[in-house]
């Protein structure tokens, strides 16, 4: 096998083994976060579904852990010189690039088809579930102290929830349906009645406005069904489970202005994957004796600069400045503008190692 071979895999095998680690200890995090913002609707049973929300979540990660995983192991091989001695034994830059290039184009394919029909099937996934159990797990959705309007057409306070007993203290409820309800209660529970809510309330009392009649009753005992919309409860929007297709359809029935930016970024952002790769390209070989972390601090200092620039777009596409399409493809292009600059910079002289 050429000795030119046998470097590609060894650059390979370290990028590799790099974005693996990366991954792992990203998607840890995610779990942890995920955890926290599902907590109240989750059991320890339910820790598939976190896993299941990696697949989405994969979108943002890889890009991530490619541009590190590169500027690491670039970095490290400068810093031991070892880039120098690839050189030195008549290897080109391109073939050291190369393959730390075509990594970064394989999880821009993986990102492509996440962010086309693996992101959007799993949170299909997701909601099925979480909606089919939800009756069984609506302490969860009850907020304390404060006044909760994502029930509809109500808004319920209460005071304090307690799951393991099944019991709710302190609650208001108004209703401003056709006829104006004021529900008091000193507690109550949730009982689940052939897949319907049911809300059980003890010792209150009952304000009812129709026209220019009042009533006000008190009650001891006083029961009725909650219309619940479990979809919007668990806080999955209807574009984020469809499929490219799928949303392409909605987009033909309603031309949303939202709904057409998130189209074309699950086209624009795989291609991120491709730019960081250049990226981690252009400022992971380093002189042997340049600062440490160097390659660190401009992983943060790209993937913030990104998100600005996504955020500053997106600002821009719902204000109704800027067209959604090239809403979407703004951060690509403005970090391919970089990276000619970069190039020209450093093909005129300029530049410290002209590596690019």
């Amino acid at each position: 096998m050429p000795a030119i071979m046998l470097i590609r895999r060894y650059i390979a095998a370290h990028i590799v083994k790099a974005f693996a680690a990366s991954l792992a200890v990203l998607s840890g995090v995610m779990i942890i976060v995920q955890w926290l913002q599902m907590g109240s609707l989750l059991t320890i049973r339910d820790f598939d579904l976190v896993l299941l929300e990696l697949v989405p979540m994969g979108r943002y990660i890889i890009p991530v852990a490619l541009l590190f995983s590169i500027l690491f192991v670039l970095e490290r091989l400068s810093s031991e010189s070892e880039v120098i001695a690839m050189q030195a034994c008549g290897v080109t830059k391109a073939s050291l690039y190369r393959p730390a290039i075509e990594i970064a184009v394989v999880c821009m394919l993986v990102n492509l088809a996440i962010s086309l029909y693996g992101g959007p099937l799993s949170m299909q996934r997701i909601q099925t579930r979480l909606i089919s159990e939800a009756p069984k797990r609506m302490y969860a959705f009850l907020k304390e102290r404060d006044f909760d309007e994502s029930f509809k057409g109500m808004t319920i306070y209460v005071q304090s929830v307690n799951p393991a007993k099944r019991r709710i203290q302190g609650l208001f409820i108004e209703d401003k349906g056709r006829d104006h309800h004021v529900i008091t209660a000193e507690r109550g529970a949730i009982e689940v009645v052939d897949d319907r809510v049911r809300l059980k309330l003890v010792n209150g009392s009952l304000y009812t406005a129709r026209g220019p009649i009042v009533r006000y009753v008190t009650f001891k005992e006083y029961a009725f069904f909650l219309k619940v919309n479990f979809g919007r409860q668990v806080g999955i929007r209807n574009w984020e489970i469809a499929t490219q297709p799928e949303l392409k359809a909605l987009i033909a029935q309603d031309p949303q202005v939202k709904w057409i930016k998130e189209y074309h970024n699950r086209l624009a952002f795989p291609v991120l994957n491709l730019i960081l790769g250049v990226m981690g390209v252009a400022f992971g070989v380093q002189r042997p004796r340049s600062p440490k972390f160097t390659g660190f601090v401009v992983g943060i200092a790209t993937i913030f600069g990104y998100y600005l620039v996504f955020l500053l777009a997106d600002r821009l596409v719902r204000g109704g400045t800027l067209d959604p399409v090239i809403g979407a493809w703004t951060p690509d292009l403005v970090f391919c503008g970089l990276l000619a600059g970069l190039w020209l910079w450093r093909r005129s002289g300029i530049g410290a190692d002209g590596n690019l």
